[in-house]
C-alpha cells in the first residue's frame, strides 16, 4: 500500500467514525412547567426525541415515611409530579435508567414547589468515554496496519 493509499484510507476511517453525530447523542434533559398543584416534567433525548416510556423514580425527602412512588413518562415524554405538601424538604425526580438518564431536586414547602431553587443533576454517561476510546483504538489500528503493510511490502520488494 503506497503512502497516499494509506492517508485516504485513515482519512476514511476518520471521517466515518472520528466525529460525533445525532446518532451517538444521548444526553437526556428535562424541561418543566409549574401548574397549580403540580408541576408537568418533559424529558427530551437531546436529538429533541420525546423520552417516552422512560422509568421514573420519585424520591421523598431523606427522612420522611414515604416510600419511593415509581412511574413512566408518556409518549410525549411528560410526567406530572404532584407532591404531599404536608412533606417538607427536598424532593428528587429520577428519569430513565442506565446511560439515559436525568435528575431533578425539587424543593417543596407547605406553601408550594420552589420553582426558581429546582437544581437538575446531569450524570456523565460512560458511554461518551468508551466511545472516544473506541475512536482512538480505531485510528491506531488503521496507522498499525499503514505502517505493518509499509514494512511487509519493502521486506518483500528487497
Amino acid at each position: 500500500m503506497k503512502v497516499k493509499q494509506f492517508f485516504v484510507v485513515l482519512l476514511v476511517l476518520v471521517s466515518l467514525l472520528g466525529f460525533p453525530s445525532q446518532a451517538f447523542a444521548h444526553g437526556v434533559e428535562t424541561n418543566y412547567n409549574l401548574n397549580i398543584k403540580s408541576l408537568e416534567l418533559q424529558s427530551l433525548f437531546s436529538t429533541g426525541e420525546a423520552f417516552k416510556d422512560a422509568p421514573v423514580i420519585v424520591h421523598p425527602p431523606a427522612g420522611s415515611d414515604y416510600a419511593p412512588i415509581e412511574g413512566r413518562t408518556n409518549e410525549q415524554g411528560m410526567f406530572v409530579f404532584e407532591p404531599d405538601y404536608s412533606v417538607s424538604g427536598e424532593w428528587e425526580v429520577e428519569i430513565g435508567e442506565d446511560s439515559h438518564w436525568d435528575m431533578l431536586t425539587i424543593p417543596v414547602s407547605d406553601r408550594g414547589i420552589d420553582v426558581e431553587a429546582i437544581s437538575q443533576i446531569q450524570e456523565d454517561h460512560p458511554h461518551h468515554h468508551h466511545y472516544l476510546a473506541s475512536q482512538i483504538i480505531v485510528v491506531v489500528l488503521a496507522i498499525g496496519c499503514g505502517i505493518g503493510s509499509q514494512f511487509i511490502s519493502h521486506k518483500f520488494k528487497g
